[in-house]
Formats: C-alpha cells, sequence, structure tokens
C-alpha cells in the first residue's frame, strides 16, 4: 500500500476471501469472509505491507480440489469506507463510487486475484 497523496493520510484495508465453491461454501473450506479490516497512517510517498498468517483448509477437499479462493482487496483513502463496502461486497459498485468519491485515482482502489488452489 503507498500513499499517492501529497499529505499524510489515513487508510482503510479490507481483504475478503471467497472459498472453492463461493460463498455458499459447499466444500466446508476456511477461510471466508473478511480477513483484514484494518487502518493506517502514511506520510506522502510513504508504503507499507499489510499482512496476515492464514491456513487455508476444505472439510471435503476432494469436492474442491484443483479450484481456487478468491482473494478480494481495497485501498481505502481517508479509511471512510468501511460501510458501503460491507464483508464480500469488495466488488459491488457501491463500494466502487465510495471508494472513488474522494480520491484523485480511484483506478488502484480494488484488486481481485484467484490463488492458493486446492491440492
Amino acid at each position: 500500500m503507498r500513499n499517492e497523496g501529497d499529505h499524510r493520510d489515513s487508510l482503510g484495508v479490507y481483504v475478503d476471501v471467497i472459498p472453492p465453491g463461493g460463498t455458499n461454501n459447499p466444500y466446508g473450506c476456511t477461510p471466508l469472509g473478511r480477513i483484514i479490516d484494518t487502518a493506517l497512517t502514511l506520510a506522502p510517498g510513504a508504503q507499507t505491507t499489510v499482512t496476515v498468517n492464514l491456513t487455508f483448509d476444505c472439510a471435503d477437499v476432494a469436492g474442491a480440489l484443483n479450484q481456487s479462493y478468491t482473494i478480494m482487496a481495497v485501498a481505502d483513502v481517508h479509511g471512510d469506507d468501511a460501510g458501503a463496502c460491507p464483508v464480500l461486497q469488495i466488488q459491488s459498485m457501491t463500494c466502487f463510487n465510495a471508494l472513488a468519491d474522494d480520491d484523485n485515482d480511484s483506478s488502484d482502489n480494488r484488486a481481485t486475484t484467484n490463488g492458493f488452489g486446492v491440492k
């Protein structure tokens, strides 16, 4: 995460995980939901890494085999949009609009990736 502004700023960081099979979680996989919900303050141009240690597991490994988790992350300038970006709604238009309305560069507020495949 980097503060691209010209002044010290508070930032919110929200990260959600959707397991193989989606939010209905047919394979009993963990984690599911918000895994990071934190705020930090960065000086202009400063950057940092936000990390979490997780254990990925599924009750029905055979059913989830070769499928992957979806990880969604948000950087929220001013840390004021958590209400518009509730758990598992990071990709919603409501969240997108809330993040964009007070940011000069809304192109890098959200990221989504598939990873941590079940083997």
